[in-house]
């Protein structure tokens, strides 16, 4: 990872909402909203956004 990467993730974590463990895109949610109260959580792994979520596990990109 690069130096302005880790930077901008960090900046990106400081806002207090969750980052993609995939594709490091901020999500809707904040790091204080339980895990039981978001979408696109995986336990082990971490927050995923929408669009990385729908690859895993259905293997095709959503439509926005």
């Amino acid at each position: 990872m690069e130096k302005e990467e880790l930077k901008e993730k960090l900046l990106k974590m400081d806002k207090g909402k969750e980052i993609c463990v995939i594709c490091g895109k901020e999500t809707e949610y904040n790091f204080d909203t339980p895990i039981q109260e978001r979408k696109y959580y995986i336990e082990g792994v971490g927050q995923l956004c929408k669009r990385c979520y729908y690859l895993i596990y259905y293997g095709e990109k959503i439509k926005n």
